[in-house]
Order: C-alpha cells, then sequence, then structure tokens
C-alpha cells in the first residue's frame, strides 16, 4: 500500500520538490473536471491524511487546488498564520495555540497524523502547489443549529472557498461527504448533497479494518478498532460508483488503518 511519506517536523528546512505517487483510477476522478472532491473520512487515522496529502499533490499538477479541511473557521487566522511561515519550531509552537488542538474530545482531527497533514500542506503552499488553506467547520452560530442548518452552512464555506479555475479538495467527516439523505431519522441533506451535484465529486475512503482514534461519547475517546467492509481485500486505488449512489466512489486504502494520538498542544 502506498502512502505519501510524512515530513520531519522538527525544524524549518527547505522545500523540495513533491513527488506524487500514483493512486489507481484517480484519473477518472479529475477527468470529470470537478470543481470540489470531497474525501470522507473515519477521523483519526495515520492513512487516510496520508492519501489525502498524496491525491492533492496529483490534483494540483492539472489544476491549481484549495485545500478545504473539517476544522473551525475561527482558526483560520492561525491556519494562514501557519501556511505562510517556515515551519520552524516557533512557527509550530504559535500554530498548537489554535483552538483545534484544545479540544476535550479529541476525534482524531487534533492528531498527530493532522498536524503532519498540516506541514505537508504548508510546504506545497510554499512550493506554489495549493493557493489557500481553508477551515469549514462553522463556528459562529448562537444557537445550536438544527443538522440540516448545520451542514447547509458548511457547503457554503465550501462554495465560497472556490476560486475562479481551482479545484477545491475537501477532507471530512464521511457522514458530511454523502450526496444522498441520511439513512436515519430525522432525514436530511449531508454537505457533499448540497454543493452543485455536477461539479462534486465524493469518494468514501475505505480501509480493511485497523483502528482509529476517536470518541465514541465525550469519556471514551482512545483507539477504536475498525470493521472490514471489504472482504474482497480490495486494493488501493478509486472505484467509482453509479450516480445515485451514496458517494460517487470509494477510496480504497488496500489495508488496514492505524491509530493516530492526539498531538500534544502547547497551554
Amino acid at each position: 500500500m502506498l502512502y505519501l511519506s510524512a515530513f520531519a517536523l522538527f525544524a524549518a528546512v527547505p522545500v523540495a520538490p513533491m513527488e506524487c505517487q500514483q493512486i489507481p483510477n484517480w484519473e477518472r476522478v479529475v477527468g470529470k473536471q470537478p470543481r470540489w472532491i470531497v474525501i470522507g473520512e473515519v477521523h483519526g487515522s495515520n492513512e487516510i491524511p496520508e492519501a489525502f496529502v498524496n491525491a492533492v499533490c496529483l490534483t494540483s499538477r492539472l489544476n491549481p487546488v484549495v485545500v478545504a479541511l473539517e476544522q473551525p473557521t475561527s482558526d483560520q487566522p492561525a491556519i494562514d498564520a501557519f501556511m505562510q511561515s517556515d515551519g520552524g519550531l516557533a512557527a509550530q509552537g504559535a500554530f498548537l495555540k489554535a483552538q483545534m488542538w484544545h479540544f476535550d474530545m479529541k476525534d482524531g482531527r487534533s492528531s498527530e497524523a493532522y498536524f503532519q497533514l498540516f506541514e505537508s500542506l504548508r510546504r506545497m503552499f510554499a512550493a506554489g502547489l495549493i493557493a489557500k488553506v481553508v477551515a469549514f467547520q462553522p463556528s459562529t452560530f448562537k444557537t445550536q443549529p438544527t443538522p440540516a442548518e448545520y451542514e447547509q452552512a458548511m457547503a457554503d464555506l465550501l462554495i465560497a472557498a472556490a476560486q475562479p479555475d481551482t479545484t477545491v479538495m475537501v477532507l471530512v467527516g464521511n457522514v458530511h461527504a454523502m450526496r444522498t439523505d441520511v439513512p436515519w431519522q430525522p432525514t436530511y441533506t449531508p454537505m457533499a448533497g448540497r454543493l452543485p451535484r455536477e461539479q462534486t465529486v465524493s469518494l468514501n475512503a475505505s480501509a480493511q479494518g485497523g483502528a482509529a482514534w476517536n470518541c465514541h461519547g465525550a469519556d471514551s475517546c482512545g483507539p477504536h478498532a475498525l470493521p472490514d467492509p471489504t472482504p474482497n481485500h480490495q486494493v488501493f486505488g478509486v472505484e467509482m460508483h453509479a450516480e445515485d449512489a451514496m458517494y460517487s466512489g470509494t477510496l480504497h486504502l488496500g489495508g488496514p488503518t492505524t491509530a493516530s494520538t492526539p498531538k500534544s498542544a502547547v497551554e
């Protein structure tokens, strides 16, 4: 199973050219010339953020890319500052003061793997491969939104993030990545289903078991085993689905995931 290796985070180093590894059938995704490519995940693995970085790298060869991550919009200034930094120890320390690293529930989006994801994106930004990194988890609601209101707010932020002649690459929880109504009550349409359908490709990242660091309630955050939904042992690559399917396709990881522990944050 091939993934883009994570970069060392100990000190600022010169930006080296990115080498993308091929994702079998990725050409079927970019060949649709989508405005938005959404990858849905189970938060808390090492492998999915790495695979996402590689998908961004491949897509940036064809089109300028805006990266959108499921992080609080209130942290946008901290993200911008880190992207424009040298990535050194001082920049890392300042970035680790952002809200995303300090939530009580560690659902995987404050993991070591996510910090490495940001560092990889910083290097890509410095190399001119991506135009911007955007947070799109709404953080301005004054009262508790309904699921539909929350999903619409996420979609609105992604629509606003789109720039002329760019591809918006989105990493988000896999429920938000559904194109069809959720199969439970109350029924609502997730974020990906609220983006322009003809301009959106939504993929569900699927592992063959393994583990992820996430929360099953406020008091049960930690590494949890994942089921293996692909007993036929699908190889690494993209499988496209029917037009009316819940997702446009599946990004098969080709093996199990490993849990990524929370990133130690500076108070």
